[in-house]
């Protein structure tokens, strides 16, 4: 899995996320001009926020099912952070720090982490 260093402090809070299981169903609005790919959601309890399309089979009139699950959770994450990437999708990554935490990071906010070779 590729390795990132952080080459900035972020952190978000975000109250109320939406999270998916397989099946569940949501409305989706708008597709988020900065990030191609992601599109707002929202589910039956009124927990909204972005997610990834691809995950998103089409029900009609505007109703989705999540086909897999997703976590909206960001990752915090400070500068000098060494991150390892377990997935891609649309300029986000789903990471893994050394302390084993897991979240999202906007790719903007990593650089490789080139090993020097021997």
């Amino acid at each position: 899995m590729p390795t990132f260093i952080a080459n900035a402090d972020y952190e978000e809070k975000d109250r109320e996320p939406i999270i998916l299981k397989p099946g569940d169903e949501i409305t989706v609005g708008l597709a988020d001009h900065a990030w191609p790919g992601w599109v707002w959601a929202t589910d039956r309890n009124g927990h909204d926020g972005y997610v990834p399309e691809e995950i998103l089979e089409p029900l009609g009139e505007g109703r989705f099912a999540a086909m897999e699950d997703y976590d909206p959770t960001v990752l915090t994450i400070k500068r000098g952070d060494l991150i390892e990437s377990m997935r891609q999708i649309h300029g986000w990554h789903w990471c893994r720090n050394d302390r084993g935490d897991q979240g999202w990071v906007g790719g903007y906010l990593l650089k490789p982490h080139c090993v020097g070779l021997s």
